[in-house]
């Protein structure tokens, strides 16, 4: 399994969301004639508010992430997803197939079961049974095979009785072992068969060729395992996690204030576990290895890091139970906020698994045929931060059509106005293209480059306290407005923003957060 997750630096997104919330033009209202000499046509007017921003934009990308507006207006958003998970039946095997000869009308044979498990008990919820003879003596025998270790409801298992004369042969048929108990004595199975003459004397068959009687397991499969559990080593899951804080391919510098990252365990696996953390690492924007380093893992004394996972109790009747190991992780036990501020691309991690790393005679463990550790990471950001120069784009669809009835050639000049009351810690500069059907830009707002759109609000202890008015007035020309409104059908925003005060203190952005943005045309014409 390799999942494609992305850790989604909601706060870095916040300005271009603004404009992109406003995705059609709204041109109903103009009043063309010739009463006046100027026109005014409104563009659109929005209020946007940061916690509707975040829901609309968790509905359009991932369905693990979720928003929690604190008590204090402040609003924290998680990310969170399955990664990986390892089923017990994955490494746990069990008899699949087996034939065993009966050179003796009693034998007892070791069943093969999961490594290092002392079996006792399996509760089997599917496979089958065989049982042959073929009769090499001079008479003829009755008589019926048992396997009172396999019950079912509490009775033993036994065989419909047979009569074989001789040289003949009988079998049982294929015999249904599902909802069926095994009681071994580890691993260990007895299987019986009572053959008698005419004269009432129990006897031996002669298994001449090797396969003239003879019992056939087949397709065994368990729901539920218990035993004696030994000290094994197996591997559990190697995977890597692909992060993607720029959603763009523009640049700009990015801090995140005190990210916490929590690694859950979910373990159904009734006995004692531990996760050996074998290679956990970032992999940076140049392809760095950047190591995660923590004090929350235990060191083993050859130096390997671990953490003992908690585990359902067969002692205490926990059959069928999750148990959760939850590893914290932030600035205060490990280098987890310089790894997410350098803006990494990867997470590569592998995991093996100890059973009963203690070595301990005595635990008594149990598997079910669901019984499997998941491996969960959730990220945890307060939407505080910095932001520096930080770029991102957005394309809103344009519709001119409103204008029609205006006769281009009585236009004297064309003002555009951009309007942003502003009630969050972020300054916006940027540019508007107007591309055409085909996406290609015909022109743009700004005539000599980017703009200063947006200017943050005052901002007291990293928090907004008040809003700003920023007001763009853009001039432009007939011919220039005409080929505009002939040919453009969206228009392409590539901003770049920064957080308040030069991106050098981190801001906190709350839920009321609002901005509100309006924009329109004045048109003026000639004088007759």
């Amino acid at each position: 399994m390799t999942p494609n997750k992305n850790f989604q630096y909601q706060l870095l997104f916040i300005a271009v969301l603004f404009w992109g919330s406003c995705t059609k033009v709204n041109l109903d209202n103009a009043e063309l004639g010739d009463r006046t000499a100027d026109y005014a046509f409104p563009l659109f007017s929005t209020e946007i508010k940061l916690k509707d921003l975040l829901v609309n934009l968790l509905n359009d990308t991932l369905s693990g992430d979720t928003i929690f507006v604190n008590p204090d207006n402040s609003v924290t958003l998680f990310y969170s997803g399955d990664v990986a998970e390892k089923k017990a039946s994955d490494i746990f095997g069990f008899l699949q197939v087996g034939i065993f000869p009966m050179g003796d009308s009693v034998i007892t044979t070791v069943i093969p079961g999961p490594t290092g498990v002392g079996v006792r008990v399996v509760d089997l919820k599917a496979g089958t049974l065989y049982f042959s003879l073929i009769n090499t003596l001079q008479d003829t025998v009755t008589g019926y095979f048992d396997l009172p270790q396999m019950t079912k409801n509490g009775v033993p298992f036994r065989t419909s009785s047979f009569t074989v004369a001789p040289g003949k042969s009988w079998n049982s048929g294929v015999i249904d072992v599902a909802d069926h108990r095994l009681n071994m004595n580890n691993n260990q199975l007895s299987f019986r068969y009572f053959a008698y003459t005419p004269n009432g004397n129990r006897v031996k068959v002669p298994n001449l060729s090797g396969f003239d009687v003879g019992v056939a397991f087949s397709n065994l499969k368990f729901s539920y395992l218990e035993g004696n559990w030994g000290n094994q080593e197996y591997q559990l899951t190697r995977d890597t996690i692909e992060i993607d804080i720029n959603q763009t391919n523009l640049k700009g510098d990015v801090r995140v204030t005190n990210p916490k990252v929590t690694m859950r365990i979910l373990n159904s696996w009734g006995f004692p576990t531990r996760g050996v953390i074998k290679y956990l690492s970032f992999i940076g924007q140049n392809g760095e290895e950047i190591p995660l380093n923590s004090t929350v893992f235990q060191q083993s004394p050859n130096g390997s890091k671990y953490v003992d996972f908690a585990y359902p109790l067969w002692s205490a009747g926990e059959i069928g139970q999750t148990k959760y190991t939850d590893i914290n992780l932030d600035d205060t036990n490990s280098n987890i906020a310089d790894i997410f501020n350098s803006q990494p691309t990867r997470l590569i991690y592998e995991v093996d698994g100890i059973s009963n790393a203690n070595s301990d005679p005595d635990v008594i463990g149990f598997l079910t045929d669901e019984s499997a550790i998941r491996l969960q990471i959730r990220v945890e950001l307060l939407l505080e931060g910095s932001v520096r120069n930080f770029g991102a784009e957005q394309t809103v669809p344009l519709d001119f059509s409103g204008m029609n009835s205006l006769d281009s050639a009585g236009i004297e000049s064309v003002e555009f106005k951009l309007v942003t009351e502003n009630g969050t810690p972020v300054d916006i500069d940027g540019q508007i293209y107007f591309r055409d059907e085909t996406g290609v830009a015909v022109d743009s707002l700004f005539e000599r480059g980017q703009s200063k759109i947006m200017t943050s609000a005052p901002v007291s202890n990293g928090v907004a306290t008040d809003q700003t008015r920023t007001e763009n007035f853009i001039s432009m020309n007939a011919a220039r407005f005409d080929h505009i409104r002939q040919t453009a059908r969206s228009a392409f925003m590539k901003i770049f923003f920064t957080t308040a005060e030069n991106g050098q203190v981190p801001v906190r952005f709350l839920a009321e957060d609002a901005t509100t943005l309006k924009m329109g045309i004045r048109v003026k014409k000639r004088s007759e």
